[in-house]
């Protein structure tokens, strides 16, 4: 089974990786615990917010659904 950052969409994995140069450290937390988990209600909120960070939606835009269970940011099977 893939883990999270496989399974990511392209263009959100692309808008994480744009903000690598000016917050490594956060970009690579993320990354980490996206690779360390294989599905998105086991991530901490924290992380799940911050993806929604990166791709500049709000936590307030978007649907109850998509920040449950990630269906906005992950490829479907």
């Amino acid at each position: 089974m893939e883990n999270l950052w496989q399974r990511l969409k392209p263009a959100v994995k692309k808008q994480i990786l744009a903000e690598k140069d000016l917050y490594p450290n956060l970009v690579n937390e993320v990354k980490v615990r996206l690779e360390n988990n294989n599905f998105w209600n086991d991530l901490p909120i924290t992380t799940a917010r911050q993806v929604i960070n990166f791709t500049h939606d709000s936590v307030y835009d978007i649907s109850m659904n998509d920040f449950m269970w990630g269906d906005k940011f992950i490829k479907k099977a």
